[in-house]
């Protein structure tokens, strides 16, 4: 049957065959769980061709029905769903909800037809994602990101919509120029490395390149960034339509790119934004409960470490205490660390 549905999402299947198909999916849910995965795992190669025989909108929300009405799947949630092995697809690890959400343009619907679908890929908080786009662009999604892209994808247009912080090695691609966007801010590629983060619950834009040129712009407003420029837009500032901007020179990119990879890099980070990290990066809630904390900087580095080794380490450098229940942690002052301290930071 995996042979059969991979002819159904190539395109190549014949009308007995996707029939074939759908009466299998109708017998269990099971049958279309697995379906999914398989699915999945194609969008996220980048290598879906269209089918307009394929019609599961309806036997999708029965099936559905049936699944959500059964007592073991009423509160179940599945952090993680794995690609099965057989598929061999490099450098791709699919995460929770991977590419589940994929809907018809001006429409509320599953399926494959012959309109513009848009595909979303999520790497949900404790984890991250890397995987290549159908044009060969390599993409490396950090904890709680998301990134979403249409079917013309690498016909049409190269362009993706990014809420979070992805890392992009672009495929070079003169016609078709690759588009990050985040709000109303684009930055735009051809064939370069380079760094966006945009957070929701932030109110700045990050870019950083680490090779090649970028076009950052806003409101008609542009800005080539050369390497190892780092450019941070304040997006809640904006004046009359103005892009409100700063550009550093000379950054380190290792500090913006590293959480991407075994060893990660921070320096001078303040507590708030520290903190943020570590809720996305460890799947928890951290609660500041003394406000001296905020002035605090860190700096530093670990290599895939446990949340409690990690502030373990950030006691060696500023006063802290530190409760880890379950998935909640509360920061407090450690007053006799701080009267340690203060002669040293002082210095």
């Amino acid at each position: 049957m995996d042979e059969l549905i991979l002819k159904c999402l190539q395109g190549e299947a014949s009308k007995d065959e996707v029939s074939q198909v759908e009466a299998w999916i109708d017998t269990d849910p099971e049958n279309f769980k697995h379906y999914e995965e398989i699915r999945d795992a194609w969008f996220a190669a980048g290598q879906l061709a269209d089918s307009k025989h394929l019609n599961i909108e309806q036997r999708y929300s029965a099936l559905q029905n049936r699944i959500q009405n059964s007592p073991a799947q009423k509160s179940k949630t599945i952090p993680i769903k794995r690609i099965p092995e057989w598929i061999k697809i490099a450098a791709v690890f699919v995460l929770a909800f991977l590419l589940g959400a994929v809907w018809m343009s001006n429409r509320g619907q599953l399926g494959f037809q012959s309109e513009v679908a848009h595909y979303e890929i999520e790497a949900p908080y404790g984890a991250k994602l890397n995987m290549n786009l159908g044009d060969g662009t390599k993409v490396w999604l950090n904890a709680g990101s998301k990134l979403t892209y249409s079917s013309t994808f690498n016909s049409k247009d190269r362009d993706i919509q990014l809420t979070g912080e992805g890392y992009f090695e672009v495929a070079k691609n003169t016609d078709l120029p690759f588009v990050v966007k985040a709000g109303d801010v684009k930055v735009k590629a051809v064939g370069t490395a380079f760094n966006v983060k945009a957070y929701a619950d932030e109110n700045l834009l990050e870019t950083t390149l680490v090779e090649g040129k970028v076009d950052v712009s806003e409101f008609g407003d542009h800005v080539v960034l050369q390497p190892n420029q780092k450019i941070t837009i304040n997006l809640g500032s904006s004046l009359n339509n103005n892009m409100s901007y700063k550009i550093a020179d000379n950054v380190n990119t290792e500090l913006y790119t590293s959480w991407r990879g075994k060893r990660w890099i921070f320096e001078r980070e303040n507590m708030l934004d520290f903190a943020k990290t570590l809720e996305r990066r460890y799947d928890v809630k951290i609660t500041i409960a003394d406000e001296r904390l905020k002035s605090y900087k860190i700096s530093g580095s670990i290599e895939q470490q446990t949340l409690g080794q990690l502030l373990q380490a950030v006691q060696l450098t500023i006063p802290l205490n530190y409760t880890i229940n379950e998935n909640k942690v509360i920061l407090t002052i450690n007053e006799k660390l701080k009267r340690e301290y203060e002669p040293l930071i002082k210095k």
